[in-house]
């Protein structure tokens, strides 16, 4: 089975014009060899479906490096649009489209995958949902047609919230259209970070400073709005990467202003921004620049490592050469932020992203880094290693894309 890659612009399109979304289960029985062991990745891959919905099936598979991969009729079976993040030993389902919702999945007795909690309703979808410190989650909704940010606490094990907070948008913006890019929780602080579209037009006339609004832990009171005028805005649409916190709890904000991740000007050199633990300023010492480190490349999308290290998918064109909505052409690559270096991973293809989060799509164990890679006419699992910057080519995905990696 064959699936043609227009996956980007169609992601990023049905996120644009809005759907309908539903949640339902899946009672095919699932295949004994699919999640037999420990620890087996699980996959949830996301087909086509009419009016800009999706079926997402979430499967477990003991081989990803051979043969083929389909989930059709098997697993854990939502339709609608999701997002999916795996968070200590549970995965959560959020809703996007119509369904503004979250559900908590994990392993049965059996090894299949389930849903087990959830159910909760906002209103307005979550944009993200991240884990504090104190092991509680934090989801956030941002809607252009919302004059106020919520900030939710959650309890992991029930999914009930413990703690909201409403924050007026006027205390982050005196426009309209502030639009989610990331959010850590490090020390006493919560950081979001934001850029500003027009909710009916999607340009970013704003670009000329990098803004990250700061909030009290746990009591969510808003602090400050940060900024910094050595770049431009933090983050960008969809891949929730703008902010991504190191060992030593020190915050990093990405800013590219990158017409393939929804960007339509740039007005200041694309760079990494460093926020000290328990910081409410920029570290003004600390610059990491993409046209010193990497000629002017950039990137949309970060995982962070440990000790430094972060993996990216950097984009290989120029900004002045990118094409809008596109997230293409992408090449993995590991940054150092202490050093500030660049290695690219060989063997593998240039490819087209999805849109999406890195965080949730490709999988770090500790040892390798695996993710899909769309190529010509299908999808591939590639593994990564980290060592000597190589990649082998796996099984082939027999699905329009990748929503969710991760092992359980």
């Amino acid at each position: 089975m064959k699936f043609l890659n227009d996956i980007s612009k169609r992601t990023l399109l049905s996120l644009l014009i809005g759907s309908t979304a539903l949640f339902t289960a899946c009672t095919d029985k699932e295949s004994e060899e699919e999640y037999t062991g420990n620890d087996a990745f699980v996959l949830t891959l996301a087909y086509a479906g009419a009016n800009f919905n999706y079926d997402y099936y979430t499967v477990r598979f003991d081989d990803i490096m051979s043969g083929s991969l389909s989930a059709v009729g098997k697993g854990y079976h939502q339709l609608g649009y999701f997002s999916y993040d795996k968070i200590g030993d549970q995965i959560f389902s959020t809703g996007g489209l119509g369904t503004a919702g979250i559900v908590r999945l994990t392993k049965g007795a059996d090894g299949s995958i389930r849903e087990v909690g959830g159910g909760l309703s906002f209103d307005n979808s979550l944009q993200d949902v991240i884990e504090a410190e104190d092991q509680k989650l934090v989801g956030v909704e941002i809607s252009s047609n919302s004059d106020v940010v919520k900030l939710h606490i959650m309890e992991p094990g029930s999914v009930t919230v413990s703690t909201t907070k409403s924050i007026a948008v006027s205390n982050l913006t005196t426009v309209s259209g502030p639009s989610y890019s990331g959010m850590v929780q490090s020390g006493n602080y919560l950081y979001l970070s934001y850029y500003i579209s027009d909710p009916t037009t999607y340009a970013t006339p704003s670009t000329d400073q990098a803004q990250v609004a700061v909030f009290s832990y746990p009591s969510l009171e808003f602090v400050k709005v940060m900024t910094d005028d050595r770049t431009g805005p933090i983050g960008g649409f969809g891949t929730k990467s703008g902010l991504i916190k190191d060992d030593s709890g020190n915050v990093y904000a990405l800013s590219h202003s990158n017409p393939a991740n929804g960007f339509s000007q740039f007005t200041r050199e694309p760079a990494i921004l460093r926020i000290n633990r328990n910081g409410t300023e920029f570290d003004q010492n600390y610059l990491f620049s993409f046209n010193d480190v990497a000629e002017g490349k950039t990137t949309a999308h970060l995982i962070y490592l440990g000790n430094g290290k972060v993996f990216a998918e950097m984009n290989t064109s120029d900004r002045s050469e990118q094409s809008t909505w596109s997230d293409a052409p992408l090449r993995p690559a590991v940054l150092d932020l202490n050093h500030k270096t660049i290695n690219y991973i060989s063997n593998i293809p240039e490819h087209t992203g999805i849109g999406r989060t890195l965080a949730s799509t490709a999988l770090y164990d500790g040892n390798y880094i695996y993710m899909s890679i769309p190529e010509e006419v299908s999808t591939y699992i590639y593994r990564i290693d980290l060592t000597n910057y190589t990649a082998i080519k796996g099984a082939e995905v027999e699905a329009n894309f990748v929503a969710g990696f991760f092992k359980l």
